[in-house]
Formats: C-alpha cells, sequence, structure tokens
C-alpha cells in the first residue's frame, strides 16, 4: 500500500501495462497532475485513488491507457514515414484515441 504522501514532483506515471504517460508536475491533497507530453495534450490530472502503487520512481495506475478518459497520443508522437506523414498533412487533424495490442504495443483504436 502507498502512501499519498511519498508521491513527488518528477516521478514517472505508468499505466497498469507498464507504458509511461509522462511526469508528475504538481501534486495537491486530492491527487496528482502529468506533465503534457507524449500521450496527453494538455496536463492531465489524476486521483490518488486511481493509484494501484509505487516502485521507486514509477507511479502505477490501477486502469490502462485505453480506459483513461481523454488518454490519447499528443500530436507527432509517433514516428511516422515519408507516406504517412503526407497523408496527415491533408486530412483534418483529429485527435485518436490508442489502446494496447495484444502484444502490448500502442494502436490507435477504431
Amino acid at each position: 500500500m502507498f502512501k499519498p504522501t511519498d508521491i513527488q514532483r518528477g516521478m514517472t506515471v505508468r499505466d497498469r501495462d507498464g507504458e509511461a504517460l509522462g511526469g508528475i508536475v504538481a501534486v495537491d491533497p486530492r491527487g496528482f497532475t502529468i506533465g503534457k507530453g507524449r500521450i496527453f495534450e494538455r496536463e492531465y490530472p489524476v486521483r490518488f485513488s486511481d493509484v494501484a502503487d509505487l516502485d521507486g520512481d514509477d507511479v502505477y495506475l490501477r486502469r490502462d491507457l485505453a480506459s483513461l478518459p481523454g488518454a490519447m497520443l499528443a500530436e507527432g508522437a509517433l514516428d511516422l514515414d515519408d507516406d504517412s506523414r503526407h497523408d496527415l498533412e491533408h486530412a483534418p487533424h483529429r485527435p485518436v484515441a490508442y489502446t494496447h495490442d495484444l502484444t502490448g504495443a500502442l494502436v490507435p483504436m477504431e
């Protein structure tokens, strides 16, 4: 069992499958905030009740990436080949939610 006082700024937040979601940028009495980055286009608040465990500087959540409301890869988070990049340039920007496939890789939800 973890203590909320053990959660500090700079720790890495991971989903239940171990996927790194980002770093903690703020902690308050209700929870903490994951900074914007590869997964989140803006800062993402998390309640302490959503935390499953701590392991060193890693905070593990109870849910996986696909079940976090509002979680999606930020624009440009994945490396794309030239053909895919060309297709995206002409498509309207639309956030895409991602999930884990059976191998644990991130894939777009359809």
